[in-house]
């Protein structure tokens, strides 16, 4: 990378953002609601999706609150939509080009560069850094090395980045993703899903927030219901999301006969409604980098219970927002949500502890303003040699 700096224009920054799809999880949700962040802050932001529904399927704007770009690839090496992206990147003679996820950072490297664009930044929304040799070679040595910033989501994969894929230490970052929804919605929200259920204001009742894919470990959460249900049998569980894993959780519900307690509520948009209705949020997950349900139950003022895994501990501040138990261990997982349900006092008081984090540290302007102040800073140090060479 050049060593030539040149002053951050005061003009807003041209920024891509370069995701496979607007549709899906919450690295997905993430990158759009960081894209309309800073489109509040004054910067001009383009989100370009690579896959998604195609050309024939362009999100209109009150789907995404920001101009996006869809290209319509179908195959990884797609010449046709990446000769697209290069083009506009140059017409548009945009300041930064920013990435998010393996399959988009692989490619944010050498589009920069045909782009002519000063800034490429690339962020890991976190991934279990075990096996795939081959991705790792990647990411140390292709990504690491021809980005400006590889910015990870947590304390925890910044260390495994430099680590385990042996990152550059100087390209390594720590950004934080951020509470996407309107802080006092989730404060304020109503708990009708009880009222859907017909559970009644008394009832203890147990919350999670997933896709039902293998590293959000549902299944691990309905085994330690199970065993909660011994010692509360008046409690229910309720699980907002879908996903391939549904087949085998509603099996394992029927075998533990557990059925008429276990609630799988499938895809809901009404997100605040579900959390209002818990006493206690469980997230059993395998992995995580920085998952935005989390920062949504602790905004709604909820006692969380969490495995410490990836960028949770951090978030719930070591235990002192949330207690934290090891993954994969459904006795440890029943142990603690049995004791907050069985302590109203203690679970609305790290409820509260909770909400007062999540809303100072994890707000979405605050994360967008750590993302524009990075954005300048390389523009000011790395950014202004490559222009000049290329453009």
């Amino acid at each position: 990378m050049s060593e030539h700096s040149t002053p951050t224009p005061a003009r807003p920054l041209r920024v891509v953002m370069l995701v496979e799809s607007v549709y899906g999880g919450g690295a997905e949700r993430f990158t759009v609601g960081l894209s309309r962040a800073l489109s509040a802050r004054g910067e001009h932001v383009v989100v370009c999706a690579s896959r998604g529904a195609g050309r024939n399927r362009e999100p209109i704007a009150h789907e995404t609150g920001v101009d996006v770009l869809m290209l319509g690839r179908t195959r990884m090496v797609s010449p046709v939509a990446w000769a697209r992206l290069v083009r506009y990147l140059r017409r548009h003679r945009v300041d930064v080009l920013h990435s998010h996820m393996y399959g988009s950072n692989v490619w944010a490297p050498i589009l920069g560069r045909l782009g002519g664009v000063p800034v490429v930044v690339a962020t890991e929304h976190s991934w279990t850094y075990e096996g795939q040799r081959i991705r790792k070679l990647l990411d140390r040595f292709w990504v690491g090395r021809g980005v400006d910033a590889f910015v990870a989501v947590s304390p925890e994969d910044a260390r495994r980045m430099a680590e385990i894929e042996k990152v550059p230490a100087g390209k390594i970052r720590m950004i934080p993703t951020g509470l996407l929804r309107d802080p006092d919605d989730l404060a304020s929200a109503p708990a009708t899903v009880r009222d859907e259920l017909g559970l009644g204001r008394g009832v203890p009742v147990v919350g999670a927030v997933g896709h039902l894919r293998p590293m959000k470990a549902i299944d691990v959460l309905v085994d330690a219901f199970a065993r909660v249900l011994e010692r509360v049998p008046d409690a229910h569980l309720i699980i907002a999301g879908d996903g391939p894993l549904r087949p085998d959780i509603e099996a394992q519900i029927a075998a533990l006969g557990v059925g008429a307690r276990v609630h799988l509520l499938g895809v809901r948009e009404d997100v605040p409604a579900v959390l209002a209705s818990s006493d206690v949020v469980a997230m059993p997950s395998d992995s995580e980098g920085s998952p935005i349900a989390l920062i949504e139950a602790m905004t709604a003022g909820r006692a969380v219970v969490a495995t410490r895994v990836g960028g949770v501990p951090a978030i719930l501040d070591e235990g002192r927002c949330g207690v934290l138990v090891p993954p994969r261990d459904p006795a440890a997982l029943a142990d603690a949500v049995e004791s907050l349900l069985a302590d109203p006092q203690r679970a609305a008081r790290l409820g509260r502890v909770a909400a007062t984090r999540a809303r100072g540290e994890y707000g979405i302007a605050h994360i967008a303003g750590r993302w524009s102040d990075l954005y300048r800073e390389l523009y000011s140090t790395v950014g202004g040699g490559r222009q000049r060479g290329n453009r």
